[in-house]
């Protein structure tokens, strides 16, 4: 185990709708997802693509089949939980036909799609530049860019330098920090941005 996230009390102790949004997960963060799902019990678990990003799939096609065993113990803590919606945009490194097998509740998205969740609008994609126009928020992830002219009154979130926790209907975004070795397990260690 990479070792555990870090879960303000404050956002525990909450009553409000709880969103949850991850990114590029590589396979050694499992456990420790599986305990954040477990302790947070979100109503609602966004995926923005790279379920196993440490396979680093497209770079590496030989390995399906490993990924397919992979995928497997996060799928399964998704599909578990207490989660009334499940979605999974997928990534560059995730391969659509062998997640539609292991999964049943969860629901794959296109990139581009909105969602609205309550009185908010999510706008949602692995690539940055793949999101849509407008959206109160903008879940994304695949690298660290961010957007270079923001929508007014907009919340761009990358799930790769954070994981999100959004309330509803207040709108409180939490960002919760990685464990410390999540970027080397990306095999993302060079050029990462200073405040990480």
């Amino acid at each position: 185990m990479l070792g555990r996230i870090f879960i303000p009390p404050t956002l525990l102790e909450s009553t409000e709708k709880k969103v949850l949004h991850l990114s590029d997960t590589p396979t050694t963060l499992y456990p420790a997802i599986q305990q954040l799902i477990s302790s947070l019990k979100p109503d609602v678990v966004i995926h923005t693509g790279d379920l196993a990003d440490d396979i680093k799939l497209e770079n590496n096609p030989h390995l399906l089949a490993y990924y397919s065993r992979s995928i497997v113990p996060l799928l399964a803590a998704l599909e578990n939980s207490q989660a009334e919606q499940l979605f999974i945009v997928p990534g560059n490194h995730d391969h659509v036909d062998v997640i539609t097998q292991h999964i049943q509740k969860i629901e794959l998205l296109p990139e581009g799609s909105q969602l609205q969740i309550g009185c908010s609008t999510f706008g949602l994609a692995h690539r940055l530049k793949k999101l849509p126009q407008q959206a109160e928020f903008h879940l994304y992830g695949h690298n660290f860019r961010q957007p270079l002219h923001e929508q007014q009154d907009a919340h761009y979130l990358n799930g790769l330098n954070h994981i999100h926790v959004i309330l509803l209907p207040s709108n409180r975004i939490f960002k919760i920090s990685y464990p410390w070795s999540t970027n080397h397990d990306r095999r993302m260690t060079k050029n990462l941005p200073k405040t990480i």
